[in-house]
């Protein structure tokens, strides 16, 4: 696990391009947040993703093509130190193995300049009524206005299941991966598009952690009776050589996160 840390491509898009950002979280109906806001941003040449926060200690990155390097596109995730250490001197967990230059990681290739480059997955215990206090956000909601898109996955789990956010950059035109499905549930956000002319989607999904499991290395163990529920995000590259990133949220135990440090 790399960081642990306590949402048609005939169409065209008149009116969206000027957005530059995408904010998602999750909910259980109209409760606080559950987990992280998720925020996704258009800028320059580059597209970004994070969690909303006031110490922004890590991002994932997609670098399109520029004067500095002509070549391609980059896909890396990096690591802000110094808000990490801020983040632990107030005394939260933080802990990752990312090089002081980032990890690099290849992405998920779908065709012909398309990428599936990260997968947001909040497991459906943040939901459950025991564990909603300690899932609870308690930052409220960015204010959505004309240059955002903003989500809130609100739907009620099923048991074992997760809610998924796929996000998808390509070249010359925006790429959702299950195009009529994709547009018949409304579960698309975007698209973004960048100075380099590529464009970024997301799309969501509930899906069954049995048929589409969470990679093992960011499967955490629930709280044990007795123990205190606490929650918690982990991220890794998905195993092999041509994989995207993985942001889990979900719940574990204080006394595990405490032992972890």
């Amino acid at each position: 696990m790399d960081i642990r840390v306590e949402h048609e491509p005939a169409c065209t898009y008149a009116g969206q391009v000027s957005k530059k950002q995408i904010y998602v979280a999750l909910t259980a109906g109209d409760s606080p947040v559950l987990g992280n806001i998720w925020r996704i941003t258009a800028k320059k040449t580059d597209f970004y993703l994070d969690p909303h926060s006031e110490l922004e200690a890590f991002h994932l990155s997609v670098h399109g093509p520029n004067e500095d390097h002509p070549a391609g596109h980059r896909f890396h995730v990096r690591v802000d130190r110094r808000a990490a250490n801020a983040i632990s001197a107030r005394g939260d967990f933080i802990s990752h193995t990312i090089p002081r230059k980032g990890r690099p990681f290849p992405g998920q290739q779908l065709g012909p300049g398309v990428f599936r480059i990260a997968r947001i997955r909040w497991m459906w215990d943040l939901q459950r009524p025991k564990f909603r206090q300690a899932a609870a956000l308690p930052d409220p909601l960015p204010e959505i206005t004309d240059d955002h898109f903003g989500a809130r996955l609100s739907r009620i789990m099923e048991p074992n299941s997760a809610a998924d956010l796929d996000l998808v950059v390509s070249y010359n035109e925006p790429f959702w991966p299950d195009d009529r499905n994709s547009l018949r549930d409304n579960a698309r956000l975007g698209p973004l598009r960048n100075d380099a002319g590529m464009w970024l989607t997301a799309t969501s999904y509930k899906r069954s952690q049995v048929t589409h499991p969470t990679p093992e290395g960011l499967r955490l163990p629930l709280p044990k009776p007795g123990e205190d529920p606490s929650r918690i995000m982990g991220g890794a590259p998905e195993a092999g050589d041509d994989g995207m990133y993985w942001f889990v949220e979900t719940i574990t135990s204080r006394q595990f996160i405490e032992a972890s440090r």
